[in-house]
């Protein structure tokens, strides 16, 4: 459970400054600069809607074989869904095992008029669909739309109410954030 948090930490982290919006621009974004900085390691394809926007994300983790030539294993999948203006409405996790994609979970973003919250759901193989989001972070925005805190919520049990896990003010980001941030 703690790096569950620690990841969802970091990936929702980079929507926390001013105007923290996870947009169709800001998964475009994040999509180049992972093509760009990939390096000999990962390999990416997408494919778009007729706008352009990215619907789904292929990550591959690339093997050296004989003779110079490389092999593209599938490693995880991003599903993305967006409301009428671009905002992202949920991102969907997949990971190749055995020859097959399997879901592991889903985040759900929404926008208030204060706060921008995400909820994770985890997959329920046995019931065919998602479980009831047992993590949730919210990002509490200032008029000019900077965020001041990030708190994590958690639950045990779909049928508790959430606990608040961590809290934090924030100041500034780290420099590496700011160029997967979109404006509002």
């Amino acid at each position: 459970m703690k790096k569950l948090v620690i990841c969802s930490m970091m990936c929702l982290a980079t929507m926390a400054t001013k105007a923290q919006v996870m947009t169709s621009a800001t998964i475009n974004k994040v999509y180049e600069q992972s093509i760009v900085e990939s390096g000999k390691k990962f390999a990416y394809n997408a494919d778009r809607d007729e706008a352009g926007n990215i619907t789904t994300m292929y990550v591959y983790k690339k093997k050296n074989m004989r003779r110079g030539d490389v092999s593209l294993e599938p490693v995880c999948r991003y599903e993305y869904d967006y409301a009428a203006d671009g905002m992202l409405n949920s991102r969907i996790t997949s990971v190749w095992n055995d020859g097959e994609w399997h879901l592991l979970g889903r985040y759900d973003f929404n926008l208030m008029a204060d706060m921008y919250s995400v909820e994770y759901s985890r997959w329920n193989a046995t019931s065919g669909d998602f479980d009831k989001a047992i993590e949730k972070m919210t990002y509490t925005l200032l008029p000019d739309d900077s965020v001041n805190h990030i708190s994590c919520y958690q639950r045990d049990d779909e049928g508790k109410p959430y606990q608040l896990a961590w809290e934090v003010e924030v100041t500034e980001l780290p420099f590496y954030m700011n160029g997967f941030l979109t404006q509002r």
